[in-house]
């Protein structure tokens, strides 16, 4: 058995948005912090506004190549490692429909309990989940619907 197993891939997928997306997002956005100011809500306003700001800004960031190690001590997402022991089960999503295979690992923290790491396609899925196997149990996981919507919506 490897004592490591590495791969690079995007840290996600860029999509191209229609000038119409930007044009409805943009529109809801303004409906919406005006109806929040209509009802004396102006907090609400700013974080509507900000929310919009900061995806706009998130889909003008261009998709970098991450680094991805499974390793004896832990799982290593860029520069970030993250040990066995803080981590529970995993699942890998092989799964038709998808443009790639990911795993989900479940961890015991409470402001990251799962992390989603996309499969490069230079690691077999098999071998992944053996090596794994090694260190954690396997559960089923789906990914939170949060993970869907923006999906969907183009994020």
């Amino acid at each position: 058995m490897n004592n490591k197993i590495t791969w690079e891939t995007l840290d996600h997928i860029k999509e191209e948005k229609s000038s119409d997306w930007f044009w409805i997002v943009g529109m809801v956005t303004i409906a919406g912090a005006v109806l929040s100011i209509f009802f004396n809500n102006i907090l609400l306003a700013l974080i509507i506004l900000l929310s919009a700001f900061a995806s706009f800004m998130f889909m003008h960031t261009p998709a970098k190549i991450e680094k991805y190690e499974l390793n004896k001590k832990g799982i290593v997402v860029g520069e970030d490692l993250y040990l066995y022991s803080s981590l529970d089960s995993f699942c890998v999503v092989d799964e038709d429909g998808y443009e790639r295979d990911r795993i989900l690992i479940k961890s015991n923290k409470f402001f990251m309990p799962l992390i989603i790491m996309p499969i490069g396609n230079e690691v077999e899925v098999d071998e992944v989940r053996d090596f794994l196997l090694e260190y954690l149990d396997e559960e089923e996981m789906r990914e939170p619907p949060t993970y869907y919507i923006m999906s969907k919506i183009g994020f």
